[in-house]
């Protein structure tokens, strides 16, 4: 953004960690609306209520998925704007595409669950996730090729955090090939953010 002598205006960064927390908090909430009590028709006993139960474990799963690929996802652009320390229009637009990525997680998850024996399912969630780690992966690159990062923060820990954005983007690609080979198998290709997690935390 730039006035008519051409000179640049910054923005804070705290209106669009608001947002993203706002959002977060929304959408990890809405997952849990892809369960639901199962309504037992049958003379109840224990068994009839377990059998019931096991009926929606897939939906259980994804939607276990689902939160903690999301909570990585935060914890992920909150480490990149503790050191992000301005923004322009550019990064702005990029986190509120980011943004519209995260809010489709609660219906492509909802799909998975509903219809996990079926490729399309898991295609249409792997490349929902595969939005989502582009894009941050977008947002880290852009801030530190425009200067937008804190100038007292290492290159090295810089280099770290976007190489944290694409391991997660080929994590991402390897599950969106995996869900035409093998779709009821392709969110295992998620194992791989329990390393990738230690990683993180290391940052």
């Amino acid at each position: 953004m730039e006035d008519s002598r051409g000179t640049k205006f910054w923005m804070s960064t705290n209106r669009i960690e608001t947002l993203v927390d706002g959002i977060f908090a929304i959408a990890m909430t809405l997952l849990v609306l892809s369960l639901a009590v199962p309504e037992i028709a049958v003379p109840l006993s224990d068994s009839v209520i377990r059998i019931s139960l096991q009926d929606i474990l897939p939906k259980f799963y994804v939607f276990v998925l689902s939160f903690i690929l999301l909570a990585l996802f935060w914890t992920i652009h909150h480490r990149t704007f503790h050191i992000i320390k301005r923004a322009d229009n550019v990064l702005l637009w990029i986190n509120i595409i980011w943004l519209l990525f995260i809010v489709m997680v609660p219906f492509s998850q909802t799909l998975v669950g509903d219809y996990g024996h079926f490729t399309t399912p898991h295609f249409i969630f792997n490349l929902n996730m595969l939005g989502i780690a582009i894009l941050l992966t977008l947002n880290g690159y852009y801030a530190s090729k425009n200067n937008l990062m804190d100038e007292n923060i290492s290159q090295s820990r810089i280099n770290a955090i976007n190489r944290s954005c694409i391991m997660f983007v080929f994590i991402t690609l390897l599950a969106i090939t995996l869900s035409f080979i093998v779709p009821q198998w392709s969110s295992l290709a998620y194992v791989l953010i329990i390393p990738m997690e230690k990683f993180i935390v290391k940052l």
